[in-house]
Parts: C-alpha cells; structure tokens; sequence
C-alpha cells in the first residue's frame, strides 16, 4: 500500500464523520416516523465517504481497487434506502416486510458480487487503468454490461421514490407540502450529482462528489425537521387510513356505480371488494335509490341518515348509512359517498331496553288507573261524610283527609308526566295552538288573554305542550284573582324569549328560585318543577322575574335553532 498526500482525504473523512453523527441523530430520534431509513441512508453515505477517502489517499492501483470494493455495498443500497424511507414517508409502511427488502436487495449481492470477482470475467469493469494528474495517482474504468444494469436498477428505484413523493405532493394537505419539496430536494441532489459523475463530466470522471450530496442531503433533512417537524408528523396515505377504519365506506359516482370501498365495506355488502366495482349501488344497496338523488338523477346536496337491517353472515344486523354529496374543489357535484356504521350493539341494547320500558310502562299504568280509582272512591266516601257530618271537629279532620288525598291525586298525575319526559323524541310544536286549546277554560274562569301576532314553532319534547296550561294554571291557583294573562315573543342574541305575565299578586323575592325546585311550589313542589324539567331536556330554560305585588313574569328561554317563525294562522287569539 503506498500512500499519497491528497487534498481530498480530510474533506472526505469530514464529510464521513458529519454523516455518522446525521445518522445518530436519527436513531437517537428513532420512534419519529423515516427515522431508521433516515438513519441507513446517513450511515450508507458515511460509508461511502471513508472509503472515497481511502481511495484518494492510496497511490496503487491495488487499494483503489480495494477501497471501491469496499464501498459498493453502501453505494448499492442506498436507492434501497431512499425507497423504504419513500414508503415509510407515504404511508406504506405495510410494504416493507422481510420479503419485500430481501427481494430489493437481489441486485445488489449480484452487483457486490460482481465487482468483487470483477478481475475474473471483467463484466463490471471492462478496463481499469491507472492515471497521474498533477503528481496524484487516479484509477480510470470503462464500465462493463454489468455497471449499466447496476446503474439502471439504482435509477429505477430513486425514480420510484421520487414518483411516490410527487404522488404524496399533488394529494396531501398545504400543511405537509413543505415536508416534501424538502425531501424531493434532498432526493435529487444525490441523484444529479451521481447521474453528473457516471457520465464522466469534468472532474468527476476521477472524483466521486456522492457522499458530499448525501451530506448536503442529511442536512437538507434536517432542517426539514426542524422547520417542517419532518421525522415528528407525516401525512398518512387515504387508502391505508380508509383501510383501517372500523366503518365501511362507499364511494358512488354520477351514474350511481360504486367507483372505490374499503374492506369494512365488503363485509357490509358480503361481497368480495373486486366483485362489486362498477356495479349499480342499488343492485346492493336497494335502499340508496330513494331519496338518494334529485330529479334528474343528480345527488342532492344534503347530508342523510338510515337505518337498515340486512342478514350478514347468517346473523342480522343493524347498520346505519349516512349519504353525503361529494363535491370537486369547483363545489360541483361528483357523486355520493356512503358511510356505513355497524349499530347492531346499539340497536339491540335499544330493543331490550324499549321492552323493559314498555313492561314498566303498562305496570305503572295499571297500578297508577287502580289507585286513582281508589281515590276516586276515598274522595267520594269523604263528600258523603261531609254531607252528613254535624260535628264541627270532625269537618275540621275531613277537609285535612280530603286535602291528604287530593295532594296524592296530584302525584299520581305528576308521575304519569314525568314518566313520559323525554321518552317521546322531540317535534316542532306550536305555541299559539298551546294556548289556543286554553282559550275556553280561562274564558269559563274570566280571565282576558293577549298574545303578540307573531307565530312560532319550538322544537322540544311532546310534553312542552303542557307547559302553556302549567303555567296558566299556577296564575289561576296561586296569583290571587288573576283577571288578565299576557304573552310576549321577543327575539335576542342568545335565542327567543317566551314572556307569561298576569295581574296577579305575584311571587316573592325570596321564593323566585325555588319555585322551580321539587317541593318548593304551591302545587306540592310538582307544577313548576315539571315544567323546569319539560325545558331542560331540550335545553331550554325558565326563571320568574316579575315584579311582587303586580303579578307574575315567566320567561322561557330557547336556543338559537330550536324556533322558526311560522305564518299567522290563531286571530281568534286577538279577541
């Protein structure tokens, strides 16, 4: 071995050691996504890079040789490495696997091979002979039949992964886009320096420049981590997140074909994935006709929910299939796409528990009709005594037994209500019509009634109907004489208040708060509370804030979107 004083061999050993420390730095981070192909390519480069060093600095033929020998195993892997950091980046994790890498790693061992027993058949290299420039000895090649498939494969691969990335560039969001023109750049310097040094262009016909532009590349990465978080977050490819999906998905074209699904979708429609492309959707999916497009065929442009039950591998089952427009960036229409959501736990769980209720229901109502029955007959047999009672003390004992019962008749009608809340989904109701119904009753009880002319719907639970008399009621039973109701709409910011106001006595300070709690009432504490509970369960609200000595003020607040304005149809409301 004959060594020679070359200006090369620090720039080389310092470009290999910089590389080393590149690929620490990415097993050190190895649990962030590419970071152990990050890691290869860096070490791969190192490689490369000492052993360019070595054959700088040898002045004989026989160490070059050597040092070129030593080095093709990083130079014939590393398109290897760009390619699995290429899948690893996109997504495609579940494409390498031993196979995969063992199948990738064929025309390397041939080509390490090859250059290893080069002197025997001279196919890698036809000639190599030896050359001094500028008192430096160099080693000149031709390149045999083998270099050429060496060359193609490596370029095969790097086109592979560039055309990956492109693919990951055109799809993926604006967020992750400099994520990969950082890689796309870090990819093709290498590619243009190597591609520069095999055509023999000035002086790279005698120096390899490689692991100089995989330097440049392991920095151009990181800065990528830095200002991009490269290795930290990366998009996911759309096919594997659909994939991995526990609900099926459906993608449906103009013409109503199925156009693209995933497996969970297959097992849906108990067909193979490849037998159901290009087919009609309702040949599967009867169901997705109506409703499913306008009059022209075209998709409407609204979100829709069903529910359906089909037989699946011998079992029935309950799905839900929720139909949404697909619109291209230009907002027109392409088709539909269809989510199909597995609720059979659900709906089975919802059965059952609609039997109990039902059970349940039908016991409490017959235990609730015979013991209003039975206080039927009390409240009866207590009348009687009064009529044929003398005896003052005795009257005093009836009306507190009277009294006793009719505060359990109240109850026992409390709890058919309440029993009913939020059993019943909730439904537009009119609230004119509400009081409307309420007209001949506080005719019989002489009270006048003024309502605003503007008419509106609320959407809440059925029992919100009752609310208008609960409340009618209580001016009536409580507000000492009331001659007058009056009922405001008023539209704020937070919503639509409802007012109730009468001339009354009204209701103490002390008392506007628990007038809405259990017992805290005069109608047993059920009245009001029931009323508070009908508004809640829809989120509604109530509170009291009239004036003491001048009468009652109810305000009912309802969210934004739980009102519209309808058309004036109650004048008989007016009078």
């Amino acid at each position: 071995m004959i060594w020679q004083s070359s200006p090369y061999f620090i720039p080389c050993v310092t470009c290999g050691l910089i590389l080393v420390i590149l690929g620490i730095t990415g097993l050190r981070n190895r649990s962030c996504v590419c970071a152990r192909s990050f890691s290869l390519l860096m070490f791969a480069g190192a490689v490369w890079a000492f052993c360019t060093a070595l054959e700088l600095s040898s002045a004989d033929l026989q160490t070059q040789m050597l040092a070129i020998l030593l080095e093709y195993p990083a130079m014939a892997l590393i398109p290897v490495g760009w390619l699995l950091f290429a899948f690893e980046y996109t997504g495609r994790d579940d494409w390498i696997s031993k196979k995969t890498v063992a199948l990738l790693c064929i025309i390397p061992a041939i080509t390490i091979l090859m250059v290893a027993t080069n002197e025997i058949h001279h196919l890698f290299y036809s000639t190599v002979t030896e050359s001094v420039i500028n008192g430096l000895s160099f080693h000149l090649v031709t390149y045999g039949p083998a270099f050429w498939i060496h060359a193609l494969y490596s370029y095969s691969l790097i086109a592979l992964t560039i055309l990956l990335i492109l693919q990951r560039f055109i799809f993926s969001s604006p967020v992750y886009r400099g994520q990969v023109v950082t890689i796309l750049i870090a990819t093709l310097f290498p590619l243009f320096i190597s591609f520069v040094l095999v055509m023999r262009v000035g002086l790279f016909a005698l120096i390899d420049p490689t692991p100089f532009a995989l330097m440049v590349s392991g920095f151009i990465l990181l800065i990528g981590m830095s200002r991009f978080q490269l290795l930290d977050l990366s998009p996911i490819a759309h096919e594997q997140i659909l994939e991995n999906m526990s609900d099926g998905v459906i993608v449906v074209d103009m013409q109503g074909r199925i156009i693209s699904l995933n497996t969970p979708a297959g097992r849906f429609l108990d067909r193979p994935v490849k037998t159901v492309i290009g087919i009609s959707i309702t040949d599967v999916i009867p169901s997705a006709a109506p409703g499913g497009s306008g009059g022209n065929g075209s998709p409407v442009p609204i979100e829709q929910i069903h529910e359906m039950e089909r037989e699946v591998a011998g079992r029935k089952q309950y799905f839900e299939l929720r139909y949404l427009p697909l619109h291209s960036r230009g907002n027109e229409s392409k088709g539909r796409v269809i989510m199909v959501r597995d609720i059979t736990n659900q709906k089975v769980a919802e059965i059952a528990l609609n039997a109990a209720r039902k059970k349940l229901g039908l016991l409490s109502s017959i235990t609730r009709h015979d013991i209003l029955n039975q206080v039927t007959a009390l409240l009866l047999n207590i009348e009687c005594a009064h009529e044929q009672n003398t005896d003052p003390d005795l009257k005093v004992w009836l009306e507190k037994q009277e009294a006793a019962v009719t505060t359990i008749q109240h109850q026992i009608e409390f709890a058919r209500d309440y029993e009913s809340l939020g059993v019943n989904p909730p439904k537009w109701i009119n609230i004119r019509q509400s009081y409307y119904d309420l007209l001949p009753l506080m005719e019989k009880q002489g009270i006048s009634f003024d309502i605003g002319k503007e008419e509106f719907e609320v959407f809440g639970d059925p029992l919100l109907e009752r609310v208008s008399f609960k409340l009618m009621d209580n001016s009536i039973r409580y507000g000492g004489h009331v001659t007058a109701i009056r009922v405001r709409f008023g539209k704020t910011p937070e919503g639509l208040v409802i007012s109730h106001e009468d001339n009354g006595t009204g209701i103490a300070y002390a008392d506007k708060e628990k007038i809405f709690r259990r017992g805290g009432d005069g109608d047993n504490g059920l009245g009001l509370f029931l009323v508070s509970e009908v508004l809640g369960i829809t989120g509604m609200s109530i509170r009291e804030c009239g004036e003491p000595g001048k009468g009652v003020r109810f305000e009912v607040h309802i969210p934004p979107g739980q009102f519209r304005q309808t058309r004036y149809v109650f004048p008989e409301l007016d009078r």
